[in-house]
């Protein structure tokens, strides 16, 4: 039977005094007390310090000494006598049996045969997770919420229990059977400077994306694919006309006077939201006729916007801007909220926001290099991670379709995925250097792959990785030659969506060839 949850754990520092020249004190309960100090001749206590500096130097104090037969000996603090238990055990399962012997002599300690092989590196470990921000501070409180609309048998998400229960390669082990997947460029929509920012509608009918200059493209997503078979099969054409190449594109919008940073479109309603530098959130009607290219709404702020996330109920909008606090508008009436304990808010800008299918939970990724996890209903914050990305800037959030993942991508050019209900980091994604300006990352093709993209020109592509155990399948797509700002996948169908600073935006199809 194992040890009781309420219990200590075994190398909790118990209060017994280890004498150096004398025998170990009495174990007692695992409570922080003082210790009396020993019955010792004054000159024994001035040599004190001097067998402390030879218990650093690695040699026990002799026993005779100024004060006579005891005058080396000295009360250790419990943390220190469990320290050096933790330390012989730890030199006993490398293998340093003499050196295990000769200190244990010396300090008159044995060392911890309670607690399991390793234990003390285990700690170091875990120590130093906590220390660069690798693991979250606190305790965490589960997130437990239910995909809309419910999962069918027949749906592929990414399920890590269900992949243990089936005896499937375990994380961090690639499965050496699966066959990498086919890509196919679909289409290349080009704007007049880089595109910065895409979106797909919740149908997956409709794209939009959006460039430096403030402009934005509306695009049919089953008239780009059927621009791709136009030129495709055995009756296929090489040439396409620049009628065709433009169908696709259902609307141009020119309001903004700074570039376009992030989209969205309404759930529900034919109704496309866009932030931009210069400070707006614009609300563009897509039942308005093609001519119409200004807004129909606007929502201004006094700090850049950089992202957008409509609730699914449709009725509230969250934007995250240069300020530390998330704004959340009504849609009816137009009014901000915003969490009022400002002690919840983050140090930096939030840079995206992602909520969950069910409306009950959405989460927050900042430049202070946190990401945090809130109450929809409440507006109020449920957990924290800091220093999610070893301190480096958090850039991009996605959440799987089951909603028990998280996916991130920060600065320090990596993507990695968390488990929401214990808030433990599961794997990361990622080579090449540590460092860049944005990175984005998605799930695709049913949650089998994760596409991720960040800044760094010695990529300046798309890579792709296994969703499940986070191994490279492609460490380039070989599509872009510059640096992709942002991607999105379809919701609907195994398309993905890119904006790259080529001034292109590229509609491609992920086809899984399976096992």
């Amino acid at each position: 039977a194992g040890p009781s949850p309420c219990a200590p754990p075994p190398f909790w520092p118990r209060a017994r005094a280890g004498r150096l020249g004398g025998a170990m004190g009495a174990e007692t309960p695992p409570v922080p007390m003082e210790l009396s100090p020993p019955t010792q001749a004054p000159a024994a206590a001035e040599g004190s310090a001097a067998g402390a500096a030879a218990l650093a130097a690695g040699s026990g104090p002799g026993v005779a000494g100024a004060g006579g037969k005891d005058a080396g000996q000295r009360e250790l603090p419990a943390l220190k006598v469990s320290f050096y238990e933790m330390l012989l055990r730890q030199l006993q399962d490398d293998g340093f049996a003499s050196e295990v012997l000769s200190l244990s002599k010396q300090l008159h300690i044995e060392p911890n045969t309670i607690v399991e092989r390793d234990a003390l590196l285990e700690c170091y470990g875990r120590s130093l997770k906590w220390a660069f921000g690798d693991a979250p501070a606190g305790e965490w409180t589960p997130v437990v919420c239910s995909p809309v609309p419910p999962l069918r048998p027949q749906d592929r998400v990414l399920d890590f229990d269900a992949s243990a229960s089936k005896e499937e390669s375990p994380v961090g082990i690639a499965a050496p059977t699966r066959r990498a997947p086919e890509i196919r460029l679909l289409y290349t929509a080009p704007h007049k400077q880089a595109v910065r920012a895409v979106a797909f509608s919740a149908d997956g009918r409709s794209c939009a994306t959006g460039d430096l200059s403030g402009g934005i493209k509306v695009l049919d997503c089953a008239r780009m694919r059927a621009c791709a078979a136009s030129t495709e099969g055995p009756i296929g054409r090489m040439r396409v006309t620049e009628e065709e190449l433009q169908r696709p594109v259902t609307r141009v919008l020119q309001d903004h006077l700074l570039s376009v940073t992030c989209l969205a479109f309404h759930p529900t309603n034919p109704t496309l939201f866009s932030g931009s530098m210069d400070k707006a959130v614009k609300i563009f009607d897509l039942t308005r006729p093609q001519g119409h290219k200004k807004a129909l709404s606007m929502l201004q702020d006094v700090h850049p916007v950089r992202s957008l996330c409509i609730h699914p109920c449709g009725d509230f909008l969250m934007v995250g801007t240069a300020h530390q606090a998330v704004r959340m508008y009504d849609l009816q009436t137009l009014n901000c909220f915003t969490t009022f304990d400002q002690a919840q808010h983050h140090g930096a800008g939030v840079n995206d926001i992602r909520c969950t299918s069910d409306g009950r939970v959405f989460a927050t990724a900042s430049s202070d290099g946190s990401i945090r996890i809130w109450d929809a209903v409440s507006n109020r914050l449920v957990n924290t991670m800091p220093k999610a990305h070893s301190g480096a800037v958090v850039t991009s959030l996605r959440w799987s379709r089951g909603l028990r993942y998280l996916l991130s991508a920060g600065a320090d050019a990596r993507t990695r995925l968390w488990d929401v209900r214990t808030g433990q980091e599961l794997f990361g994604m990622g080579f090449g250097p540590r460092s860049c300006d944005y990175g984005s990352a998605v799930f695709t093709a049913g949650e089998r792959y994760v596409a991720g993209a960040n800044s760094n020109s010695r990529i300046a592509d798309v890579s792709l990785f296994d969703a499940t155990t986070g191994s490279p399948v492609f460490t380039k797509l070989g599509m872009h030659q510059m640096p992709v700002r942002a991607l999105e996948a379809s919701p609907v169908d195994t398309t993905l969506m890119t904006a790259c600073d080529d001034h292109n935006a590229r509609y491609f199809a992920v086809e899984d060839k399976g096992s």
